[in-house]
C-alpha cells in the first residue's frame, strides 16, 4: 500500500500521522510545497516517508496529485493500493481489525475505495458524522488521473469504474479541531478561488466558505468511539492534543494575495470579518516576505454589512430551494 499526502506546514499533526500510518503502509510518499516549519525534519524520523518537492509557486491540486501519483507507479511498480490522505486525515485504529481491511488488500486493480471520513469537532470526544464515503483509494490499473485545480478528486475515478464502500474503515479528521486554523483555510480559500475564476458566482463562493456559522447542524453530533483511539495509544501515539495558534500560514498567503492583486479585488469575499492589521503585523514581525509593506486598506463596513445580509438571505433561498426537491434535510445554518 503506498499513501499519497501533499505537505505543507503540518508539523501540528504529521508525527501523528507517520506513526500511525507507518503501521499499515509500505510507501507513504509527501510532497512537500515549500514547508517553513518542521515538516521535513519529522518526515526524516520515519523511513517509510519519502518526501519530494512540489515546486509549484500556486495552486493546482491536479499537477499535485499527478506528481504524487507518479512517483508512487515509479517507486512501486506493479499491483498496488494507492491512499490520498491528508497529513490531518488518520486511520482510525479499529480499522486494521475488521473484514473490510482484509476485502481492501484482495481487491482487484481497477477498483475505487471509499471510506467515511468523520470530522472530530472541537474536541476529539465529540464528532460529527455525514453519511458520506468519499473516495480516497484506488487499486491502481495504471489509469490515467483526470484532475481540476481546486476540490480534485484525489485518485483516478475513471467512468464506470467499480466502487466499494467500507461501513468498518473510517478516516478521521483532525482539522476542526482547529477553529482558528479551519477558519484561515476558509478564507484562503475563498482567495483562491476569486484569483483562480474556478467559481465566479460571490455568493456561491461565500456560501461554500462559511466559517461563521454552527456546523453542527450539518451531519449527526455525537460521541467519539474509543476504538478508534485505543490501538494507536497503545502502540505510544499521543491521539488526542491539538495545537490551535492564533495565525496560520494561510493568513500569510492571504496577505501576499492583498499585495499582489490590492484589497479592492476580495472586497466581496467574506474575509473581513478578521484582524488584518493586527496579522499584518505579526506576519511583519516573523519577517514573512511578499506581504503587503503597509497597513491593510479592508473593505468598507457598509460593504461588509450589504455583502452579510445578502449572504444570509442568500443561504435562507438555498435552504428553501433544497428543501421544497427534498435534496437535502440540513437545518438552515
Amino acid at each position: 500500500m503506498v499513501v499519497l499526502t501533499p505537505v505543507r506546514n503540518e508539523a501540528w499533526i504529521l508525527d501523528r500521522f507517520l506513526a500511525v500510518t507507518s503501521r499499515f503502509a509500505d510507501r507513504i510518499i509527501l510532497a512537500d510545497q515549500g514547508s517553513t516549519d518542521d515538516t521535513r525534519a519529522i518526515a526524516a524520523r520515519y523511513p517509510k516517508a519519502l518526501v519530494i518537492d512540489n515546486d509549484d509557486p500556486g495552486f493546482d491540486e491536479a499537477r499535485r496529485q499527478k506528481l504524487l501519483l507518479d512517483r508512487a507507479r515509479a517507486e512501486v511498480p506493479g499491483r498496488k493500493v494507492l491512499l490520498a490522505l491528508d497529513a490531518d486525515e488518520i486511520l482510525a485504529a479499529n480499522a486494521l481489525e475488521g473484514a473490510g481491511w482484509r476485502t481492501l488488500l484482495a481487491t482487484p486493480p481497477g477498483t475505487i475505495l471509499c471510506f467515511e471520513l468523520v470530522d472530530l469537532y472541537l474536541t476529539t470526544d465529540r464528532c460529527l458524522r455525514h453519511e458520506r464515503w468519499r473516495p480516497f483509494g484506488y487499486v491502481d490499473d495504471g489509469a490515467e488521473h483526470q484532475g481540476r485545480p481546486i476540490h480534485s478528486g484525489r485518485v483516478p475515478l475513471p467512468a464506470g469504474a467499480p466502487r466499494l464502500k467500507f461501513n468498518d474503515i473510517t478516516m478521521l479528521h483532525y482539522a476542526p479541531l482547529r477553529t482558528s486554523a479551519m477558519a484561515a483555510k476558509l478564507r484562503w480559500y475563498s482567495v483562491v478561488e476569486n484569483v483562480l475564476g474556478t467559481c465566479p458566482p460571490v455568493f456561491k463562493r461565500r456560501l461554500r466558505y462559511l466559517n461563521h456559522i454552527d456546523f453542527t447542524g450539518d451531519g449527526r453530533y455525537e460521541p467519539s468511539r474509543a476504538e478508534w483511539f485505543r490501538g494507536w495509544e497503545a502502540m505510544g501515539i499521543d491521539m488526542h492534543t491539538v495545537s490551535d495558534p492564533e495565525y496560520h500560514w494561510h493568513d500569510i498567503e492571504v496577505l501576499r494575495a492583498f499585495a499582489r492583486y490590492g484589497t479592492r479585488k476580495l472586497w466581496l469575499d467574506d474575509v473581513w470579518r478578521f484582524d488584518w492589521d493586527a496579522c499584518w503585523r505579526w506576519a511583519t514581525a516573523i519577517g514573512a516576505p511578499g506581504i503587503p509593506s503597509g497597513p491593510i486598506r479592508p473593505a468598507p463596513d457598509w460593504l461588509v454589512w450589504t455583502m452579510r445580509t445578502l449572504g444570509y438571505l442568500h443561504r435562507h433561498q438555498v435552504w428553501l430551494r433544497q428543501r421544497l426537491s427534498g435534496r437535502r434535510s440540513r437545518r438552515l445554518p
